[in-house]
């Protein structure tokens, strides 16, 4: 009896992995393509995978992307030629250009760059999501004695922090980095177990938004109704506007442009820059770190420049009003030891307001919807500013 039991359920599994592969489900899939471009690196962890060509399409539509990478894993970077001088792109999925297309990505648009003396430049994109400082010198002590590097340009994330915490757990522990292995291969290679990790944590949501989060905008209508609260932040609140949210589960609403320019209540920007509180004891090491990508740089005669960029839509919105949004408290806190340092950095946040829509300032086209990534617009963005940085650098 017990004999049969586990021989059915083997059959139920194997016929259960063998039925996704033929359905494929959408949002499945769109994990699944992610999964097959990456790799695990023994000594950071995650990687691209070499001679990469996918397309990536989300499965609410937000956005669709042709995904390469080169012989050494490089996204939508041409075939390494030592023979040119080159311009090297590092940092997280930013960076690396996630949610649009190679020829899109800010790094693509720099290759053939032209100097003063009218040398081209090859450019390279090492970025990779969820590459904290720690991933990022590891990788560039891998590939800078390979290739022809001049120009090194890295774009520091707001979630650095948690990058490095998440790197290091794994790294501090073999049970832990054992596995992060496993998963992610039985991830990449298994439809079943990839759906089951996902409703796994599709169940951790649903538990929040069935049960946790009514009750917070409980509390909130509470505040709300006893105007403890100010009134550009109730609008969300369940009195007086359920029959207007009632209407809109049974009356399909107006078409809305996507491209319109958010509101956000007036506490969500500050005067004065936030403090950098989260993780503090991390702070040092990460700034360690960037001290190794200067002596790194140093000592291969490359020009390092930082760029501390807006990755989401609120530090974007914040600063074209001239304030400061607590998503940036991590890089704002970097600017000053750059400025300490005397490391030369440019501040994305400071050309803000050149991200305008219909001849009107808006953010809203620069960024993916409920992502904090570039559009192809936003890519472009960074683009002119980094271009404007390479023609200064190579003159």
């Amino acid at each position: 009896m017990l004999t049969k039991l586990i021989l059915y359920f083997f059959l139920i599994l194997f016929f259960s992995e063998g039925l996704l592969w033929i359905v494929r489900p959408s949002a499945l899939e769109f994990y699944r393509i992610q999964k097959t471009y990456h790799i695990v690196e023994p000594n950071y962890l995650i990687d691209l995978e070499p001679n990469v060509n996918v397309h990536v399409k989300h499965f609410q539509k937000f956005f669709e992307m042709d995904f390469t990478t080169n012989e050494y894993g490089f996204r939508g970077s041409p075939t390494v030629n030592n023979a040119l001088p080159q311009i090297v792109c590092i940092g997280d999925s930013v960076a690396m250009g996630f949610g649009v297309s190679d020829k899109e990505t800010f790094c693509n648009k720099l290759n053939g760059f032209t100097d003063a003396k009218g040398i081209s430049h090859q450019s390279l994109n090492l970025g990779v999501d969820a590459y904290g400082p720690s991933h990022i010198n590891l990788k560039l002590e891998k590939y800078l004695p390979k290739l022809n590097t001049k120009v090194l340009y890295y774009f520091p994330s707001n979630g650095d922090n948690i990058d490095e915490v998440t790197f290091y757990s794994k790294k501090n522990s073999p049970l832990a980095m054992f596995l992060f292995k496993a998963q992610f291969q039985l991830a990449k290679y298994s439809y079943l177990f990839l759906a089951l990790k996902m409703t796994q944590e599709n169940l951790i949501y649903r538990f929040n938004e069935t049960f946790i989060w009514p009750i917070k905008k409980i509390q909130k209508t509470n505040e709300c109704m006893k105007s403890i609260l100010p009134a550009d932040e109730c609008t969300d609140a369940y009195f007086p506007y359920t029959p207007y949210s009632l209407k809109d589960d049974f009356i399909r609403p107006e078409k809305r442009d996507p491209f319109a320019a958010p509101v956000f209540p007036a506490r969500e920007c500050s005067d004065t820059p936030v403090p950098f509180d989260t993780d503090k004891k991390f702070l040092p090491g990460m700034l360690d770190q960037i001290n190794k990508m200067v002596k790194l740089s140093l000592e291969r005669n490359i020009k390092l420049v930082l760029f501390l960029a807006p990755i989401d839509l609120e530090t974007a919105y914040c600063s074209q009003k001239g304030k400061f949004h607590h998503y940036y408290a991590y890089l704002s806190t970097l600017k000053n030891y750059l400025i300490e340092k005397k490391i030369d950095f440019v501040d994305l946040n400071e050309y803000t307001k050149e991200m305008t829509y219909k001849g009107q300032m808006n953010v809203r086209p620069y960024y993916i919807f409920g992502d904090g990534h570039y559009t192809a617009m936003g890519n472009e963005w960074v683009y002119r500013i980094v271009k404007k940085k390479t023609e200064e650098v190579l003159k």
